[in-house]
């Protein structure tokens, strides 16, 4: 397993995830408010967010990701990268996988605000 001990490595893992790239927009398209009714570009974004963050976890590894972090990354994608989740990188290695994150949704094209990362307590 690599460890990301600085963010840059971890970075260039991210975007090898280029050959999914997405349109840069999707006009045209309706956005869904439930997994059922999402629209082919929501899904495309939770199909890069999902795969995006089980290779940064696989590269950067578990240790020091908090329990909270990754339970709210994985709530966020089971509701089909809808549900309004505060996943709040506390740690180093959260704010590692939450950067790499960011970085790979926004390569596929996706906005920054797309991601679940809020610390609003």
């Amino acid at each position: 397993m690599i460890a990301c001990h600085n963010l840059w490595p971890c970075i260039a893992l991210v975007l090898g995830l280029a050959s999914l790239t997405l349109p840069a927009h999707a006009e045209g398209q309706e956005a869904g408010t439930t997994a059922e009714a999402r629209s082919d570009w929501q899904r495309k974004k939770c199909d890069v967010y999902r795969q995006a963050f089980a290779e940064i976890l696989d590269h950067v590894g578990r240790e020091g990701v908090s329990e909270a972090f990754m339970a709210q990354n994985q709530a966020f994608i089971d509701s089909g990268c809808l549900a309004d989740v505060d996943a709040c990188p506390e740690t180093e290695a959260d704010i590692e996988v939450a950067n790499g994150l960011t970085i790979a949704s926004m390569n596929a094209g996706a906005a920054s605000s797309f991601s679940p990362f809020r610390c609003r307590e």
